[in-house]
């Protein structure tokens, strides 16, 4: 059996609580979470974005990190080397991930100017492809990206890498409405290996979206 007195004392200790908490919402509504800490109540923000909070506080690891984040600030001249530096960092064991994300999130204008130097001197890198559709989620360069990725479909002759290059063209434009994979088949003679190998690709994409209308119920 609870003990009445004990009852009574948590019931009076709640309504203090309360009528406190009611007074900061009324006399704060603008700092009510700072006043609320005050009084031992501590805040939990379920929608915090943690990549982004990463992102704020990650800094320079390295020599070569501390000359990319200035190229990227535009301290630095577009070379050669900074594409190499880049590839060095991203291909690393241990990649500084939210440092360098940040600048893609930002559409820097010179990061992109980074990655179509490079496509410039490898044209058929998967990386700096993978990359460039990294950065078209943040800012729209559509045109950029299908013109690159075409490229390097037509330069590359190793099927496995060219279907590899033909998948991840499909997926970076298609949420844009563009179908990468028709507008390829409309490329290639019928009977070539490549036309064969997006035949194939298309078979499979309507097979995998068949399936996947299989298991929907209503």
């Amino acid at each position: 059996m609870t003990d009445p007195k004990k009852h009574n004392v948590n019931d009076e200790f709640d309504d203090e609580i309360m009528d406190e908490v009611n007074r900061i919402f009324a006399n704060h509504p603008h700092e009510y979470i700072a006043k609320l800490e005050e009084i031992g109540f501590i805040y939990h923000d379920d929608d915090v974005d943690h990549e982004e909070q990463e992102e704020a506080g990650a800094r320079p690891l390295n020599v070569n990190q501390e000359y990319l984040v200035s190229f990227f600030h535009g301290d630095i001249p577009l070379s050669e080397k900074t594409v190499d530096i880049f590839l060095e960092e991203r291909r690393g064991n241990n990649p500084n991930f939210p440092l360098i994300r940040k600048y893609f999130k930002q559409a820097n204008r010179h990061l992109l100017s980074m990655l179509l130097y490079g496509l410039h001197r490898y044209p058929v890198s998967v990386e700096l492809l993978s990359d460039l559709a990294f950065f078209h989620e943040t800012k729209n360069i559509l045109g950029t990206l299908i013109g690159r990725y075409t490229a390097a479909c037509e330069l590359q002759q190793n099927l496995e890498v060219f279907s590899e290059l033909a998948l991840d063209f499909f997926y970076a434009t298609l949420p844009d409405g563009y179908d990468a994979l028709h507008a390829l088949k409309e490329k290639y003679p019928l009977g070539t290996d490549k036309r064969v190998t997006i035949d194939f690709l298309i078979e499979m994409e309507n097979s995998r979206d068949s399936d996947a209308g299989k298991d929907v119920q209503f």
